[in-house]
């Protein structure tokens, strides 16, 4: 049925895209932290590690796909969660990580949002500022390249 070198395999993947994305969620928690704190500088530099964290975690992802297509199983949630349920009974380790695998990724999702909810918080203040700015210089309007008025 399942090949043992298979399943052990599948788990340490799970381990290391776990682990993956534990460092990404560290990288997140400081990207949000220089958000606030309104330092670019340090968002320039946490940018190129968070770019080789998405990569790892897409490939992570693509290889999943692809043991979970040799298992015979769609891609689906209930259909994973199925087989997960089926295999605990001969390892019970693989059902924990993959709701730590899970939980990680909610979790990165929540701090993606949040993140962005901090950038356009601050775009639109910048341009608040800028419209105030041209306001105050006597250029109220613009005009965008549809003819649209811009500020």
């Amino acid at each position: 049925m399942f090949l043992q070198q298979d399943i052990a395999r599948f788990m340490n993947e799970l381990k290391a895209e776990s682990n993956s994305l534990r460092t990404f969620i560290e990288i997140l928690k400081k990207e949000e932290s220089a958000l606030i704190a309104g330092k670019l500088e340090d968002i320039d530099y946490l940018t190129s590690d968070k770019t080789k964290l998405i990569r790892e975690l897409i490939q992570s992802d693509d290889r999943r796909n692809v043991f979970f297509h040799k298992m015979g199983l769609s891609l689906d949630r209930k259909s994973i969660d199925s087989w997960l349920n089926e295999l605990a009974e001969q390892n019970s380790e693989i059902k924990t990580l993959w709701k730590e695998l899970l939980n990680l990724a909610k979790t990165a999702q929540q701090f993606t949002h949040s993140n962005g909810l901090i950038i356009a918080n601050r775009l639109q203040h910048n341009q608040q500022s800028l419209a105030a700015l041209h306001s105050a210089a006597g250029n109220a309007a613009l005009y965008g390249p549809k003819g649209q008025t811009y500020i």
